[in-house]
């Protein structure tokens, strides 16, 4: 499988999701210094807990009616709103206009609409994507993700200060192009099916089209929700990392030798620790990404799966109780290649659970794992004021260690499900072949 095999949805939605992702990422991660600095500390907290409450809104109602009105439509809505956004949060910071409480309000309605535009874009992905390939996909996908995020972390370390107004005319500008790219190039694959067409989970659908019974029945799935709970519980294992394992560094330790065995050996201290074992981490998924997925096909996917988390859940707990630079570098390299073996296959069962039919609401559920992992990445935080770092270590463990245990009861699921969504692919790519020669004869 090459990149220039993908759907032309794929192409135009990865290029798209690297120029505004490396923009985005340019300001947005360093907007609570913003609102710090302006409206002090809690309007700063407060940005990012309401943020998190609007996009997960916003998300289960966008999933809901990117099932019944389609992906584009939504796509559209969510990008026109977020260059909107852009454009005021530009005029309120401005030289003629300085309005932080302006650009606070604005902060939320974009949250709002990443939040609408989420689980639409997933969706259609998958609607256009064979699920042989989703793996493939996926890791080309976190790669570009990695490396738009180093590219901009550099970027707006330097740019962010003193040249925000630029920085909001360039990210309404990307808005601007990728609305246009949606609406002239994005292809709508789905097309809503009435409700007695629907089969297998969607049976239950039937005559039921309120946002709640939608979603009730997404809830039954089981093997979604243990799917969705195993991944949060293994997500907020690597979000430690900018909580609890930040901290933790900044206070124990003051200035380490590099190498302790080496009397003349450079000495870090904690905050520039963990900078370093960051950089590392995003380098490591950058350079390797490509050449773990050659070395990983001869393997089945189970075997890298597990694998995979093991090494994630081992490194990334030895963080959280180290202070010996050269261990914690070697332990972010063992969390990183496990990453970098697990994503890909984890991303692509995703993809294999959800009817056609309900894809948008699924993602719209799944998308809470990430705001969950956040919020237990502030829980460890405080857990961390109480206990020990090896407590902490041994609990951030047992979290990632259930997950995976969680994932190994539903495999035989995920791998049923998988062999339904390649059985239903090769059929419907049969019956399309067999209707074009139809027309053509």
């Amino acid at each position: 499988m090459r990149f220039r095999d993908f759907h032309r949805n794929v192409k135009l939605r990865i290029g798209l999701s690297f120029i505004s992702g490396t923009a985005n990422n340019m300001v947005l991660p360093f907007m609570s210094i913003y609102f710090s600095g302006k409206l002090g500390d809690t309007s700063a907290g407060l940005v990012v807990i309401l943020g998190i409450l609007a996009g997960v809104i916003a998300g289960i109602v966008g999933g809901y009616y990117a099932d019944r009105i389609g992906r584009k439509k939504l796509m559209l809505t969510a990008e026109i709103g977020w260059m909107i956004c852009f454009m005021g949060m530009a005029l309120s910071n401005s030289p003629w206009l300085s309005s932080p409480w302006m650009t606070f309000v604005l902060m939320i309605f974009v949250s709002m609409f990443w939040g609408v535009h989420g689980p639409a874009n997933d969706a259609m992905l998958l609607d256009v994507t064979a699920p042989d390939i989703r793996k493939y996909m996926y890791a080309i996908m976190y790669w570009m993700n990695n490396l738009s995020f180093a590219i901009a972390g550099i970027a707006g370390a330097f740019l962010f200060k003193s040249y925000l107004f630029e920085l909001f005319i360039g990210l309404s500008v990307i808005g601007l192009i990728s609305l246009i790219i949606t609406y002239f190039f994005i292809h709508e694959a789905y097309q809503p099916k009435p409700l007695s067409d629907r089969g297998g989970v969607g049976d239950s659908f039937q005559g039921k089209t309120s946002m709640w019974s939608n979603y009730k029945l997404v809830l039954y799935d089981k093997t979604f929700m243990i799917f969705t709970i195993a991944s949060l519980l293994l997500v907020s294992v690597e979000f430690h990392l900018g909580n609890y394992v930040g901290v933790r560094l900044e206070k124990e330790m003051a200035s380490a030798p590099l190498i302790p065995w080496m009397e003349s050996s450079w000495t870090i201290d904690g905050l520039k620790m963990l900078g370093f074992i960051r950089t590392e981490n995003t380098v490591l998924v950058v350079v390797l990404s490509v050449l773990m997925g050659v070395l990983m096909r001869r393997f089945s996917d189970s075997r890298v799966l597990f694998i995979g988390y093991t090494c994630y859940i081992l490194g990334y707990s030895y963080l959280a109780y180290s202070n010996q630079p050269w261990l914690l570098m070697l332990s972010m390299f063992i969390a990183t290649v496990g990453e970098l073996m697990y994503v890909p296959i984890k991303q692509a069962y995703l993809g294999n659970i959800a009817p056609d039919h309900a894809r948008s609401s699924y993602m719209a559920l799944y998308g809470m794992v990430y705001k969950g992992a956040t919020l237990l990445g502030g829980v460890g935080v405080i857990l961390g004021g109480w206990i020990s770092s090896w407590m902490m270590a041994t609990l951030i463990g047992i979290s990632g260690v259930l997950g995976m245990g969680m994932f190994y009861a539903i495999l035989a699921q995920l791998e049923e499900r998988k062999d339904k969504a390649e059985k239903n692919h090769r059929e419907a790519m049969a019956t399309a072949a067999a209707t074009t020669s139809g027309v053509t004869a």
